[in-house]
């Protein structure tokens, strides 16, 4: 039991890690949203900024954006479940004692999450592989190209969930099956 828990551990120091690293990606999507509306003010009142090299075109710009907040979203995943970050019903799940919250966790990690990340990464691995072969890219004239590279995030970002729902599924057990110390340390922990 105590090598479920530090294994838990680890997968968590790891979802951590990505998260807090994923969570820098802010900074550029802000600054890249900034440009964007400034340069489409300045270009309006300055077109001849439109062929220098301080113009990067509208729909590049905003396709980037968009591709920063979904591998925001996508690489938090994770990190922000095992924060407890999550739509619950805490209305119900408060009256509930620490084991039935486990074992309501535990079920629904094993019956529901967990297969629901397998469809998501299985799909999206087709989804991403069929983009890189067909040399996909964006619709739009001026827009980015290697589609794949984002479509990518998606089995990436719910590989990341998956390996929080099974430190979760380690740590429950140990909460639940796991000799007394052992409990105590696993309901210590996020």
């Amino acid at each position: 039991m105590q090598r479920l828990l530090s294994l838990s551990d680890g997968i968590t120091r790891l979802i951590e890690w990505i998260g807090r690293m994923a969570a820098l990606l802010a900074l550029p999507l802000m600054l890249v949203i900034v440009y964007d509306i400034i340069s489409r003010k300045l270009l309006g009142i300055y077109p001849a900024l439109s062929g220098s090299i301080w113009h990067i075109s509208s729909t590049k710009l905003q396709e980037m954006e968009w591709h920063l907040h979904a591998v925001l979203f996508l690489l938090c995943l994770g990190y922000a479940y095992l924060r407890d970050r999550h739509v619950r019903i805490e209305l119900v799940r408060e009256r509930f004692s620490p084991d039935l919250r486990a074992a309501i966790e535990l079920l629904g990690c094993l019956l529901f999450l967990l297969p629901y990340c397998y469809l998501v990464i299985s799909f999206g691995i087709d989804f991403t592989a069929r983009a890189y072969h067909s040399g996909e890219v964006s619709a739009a004239l001026t827009g980015l190209p290697h589609r794949w590279l984002i479509k990518a995030m998606l089995p990436l970002g719910f590989s990341i969930l998956a390996l929080a729902a099974m430190a979760t599924v380690l740590r429950n057990v140990v909460l639940l099956f796991g000799p007394a110390d052992l409990r105590d340390q696993a309901r210590s922990r996020p």
